[in-house]
């Protein structure tokens, strides 16, 4: 299947120019990642997604993926695995879109349409039985729940009600086009701090604290959350609904100088501006606006850990595998003041380099910088694999 692989590194090539394929994965321990893949094992529940029963093999499935960014290279990577398992399928990049490849395609073929969000997002319809189609061809599976982001904010799928529950986003339950991973969890900011308040006890390791939040479903309801907070003398982060790797995450200092109410309108202009730049619609609404809670730091800034949750059909369950330590771009202050600051915490000589945002999780020295074992991961990831699926 060489030509396949091939057109997928076209697409990276295209998309990613001048960008390393493998910035982390060859620092993870493997006898690591294998302790935590066989301890994390969760009972795997019967998908919620009804339509799907009794349907036919999948003909179409979009593979999107952010234009420009390493994650291009991650999901090629995954895509070209998908296809030597699956090799009837044949791949659709975004110079075939444009030369006609779908109008040219036989409908019982087997496609997988791998293509940037911004190339795909102009031929995406919605079916009047909730299906989504690619230029009227309907889509059986997409890899990615972001694209439901899209379609709200491009008013082809509905937002989550005001004053909706933040288990999931209900919307995407009437959905039938599958979604990998279709939870709206990721969606939703909001969603993520219930999920995290549900299993914060089961990885008592990690020493978790919740942050208090709010929600602004419109652009009023934000302000008037963000100036209660600062009121309070807390500082506030705003993260908008249905963005990834950061895109127009804000934050709210009480100790800003400026009149609080103008304070706050020029991050929310400043946002609407991020999001309008980023996916084409100055739409962040609903934000989910959270205090500070002081991160844990590695080399003086803020990190985040990152599991993978991966199905094992063999054993009926899900399982999950260490991803990555994502770091901001510059260093915190130990204070709550949100400033620049040139203090460092534990160094990472062995696998860190000036600049580098994401670090290997399934690697010693990382683990030991942290403060964490492998019993602290494991841990982890039985409670990120008993998170709400579909």
């Amino acid at each position: 299947m060489p030509h396949m692989h091939k057109a997928l590194v076209r697409a990276v090539q295209d998309n990613t120019p001048g960008m390393s394929p493998d910035t982390v994965a060859r620092y993870q321990s493997e006898r690591l990642t294998r302790q935590v893949y066989e301890r994390s094992a969760q009972p795997l529940p019967t998908p919620s997604g009804p339509a799907w029963a009794g349907r036919s093999p999948a003909r179409t499935l979009l593979w999107p993926y952010p234009r420009g960014s390493a994650d291009t290279i991650d999901r090629a990577n995954c895509a070209d695995l998908f296809l030597q398992t699956q090799s009837e399928f044949q791949v659709v990049t975004e110079e075939d879109l444009d030369r006609g490849a779908l109008a040219a395609a036989d409908p019982v073929e087997r496609l997988l349409l791998f293509c940037p969000f911004e190339a795909v997002l102009p031929r995406v319809s919605v079916t009047p039985d909730h299906l989504l189609a690619v230029e009227g061809r309907p889509v059986d599976v997409v890899a990615s729940e972001m694209i439901v982001g899209f379609l709200m904010r491009g008013g082809l799928w509905p937002k989550p009600d005001r004053g909706a529950g933040l288990a999931h986003i209900p919307a995407i339950d009437r959905l039938r086009t599958r979604l990998v991973n279709g939870t709206g969890v990721a969606l939703f900011k909001a969603a993520q701090m219930a999920h995290f308040q549900r299993h914060r006890r089961d990885v008592p390791g990690l020493g978790v604290t919740l942050p208090r939040g709010r929600i602004g479903w419109d652009r009023a309801a934000a302000v008037a959350a963000s100036e209660e907070l600062l009121a309070r003398g807390d500082a506030v982060v705003c993260r908008p609904f249905a963005s990834s790797r950061g895109t127009a995450v804000s934050f709210l200092s009480p100790h800003d100088g400026r009149p609080r109410r103008r304070a706050v309108e020029d991050v929310l202009d400043a946002m609407e501006s991020a999001m309008a730049d980023a996916y084409g619609q100055a739409d962040p609404y609903p934000v989910t606006l959270s205090t500070v809670v002081k991160p844990r730091q590695l080399d003086g800034r803020a990190c985040e850990l990152r599991m993978f949750v991966v199905a094992d059909p063999a054993t009926t369950a899900v399982r999950a595998i260490p991803g990555m330590v994502c770091l901001t771009r510059v260093p915190f202050e130990e204070t709550a003041d949100l400033t620049a600051s040139t203090a460092s915490a534990t160094p990472l000589n062995s696998v860190a380099a000036p600049g580098h945002r994401e670090l290997p999780l399934a690697d010693p020295d990382v683990l030991d910088a942290l403060g964490l074992a492998v019993e602290d991961l494991t841990g982890s990831a039985a409670a990120r694999a008993a998170g709400p699926r579909s």
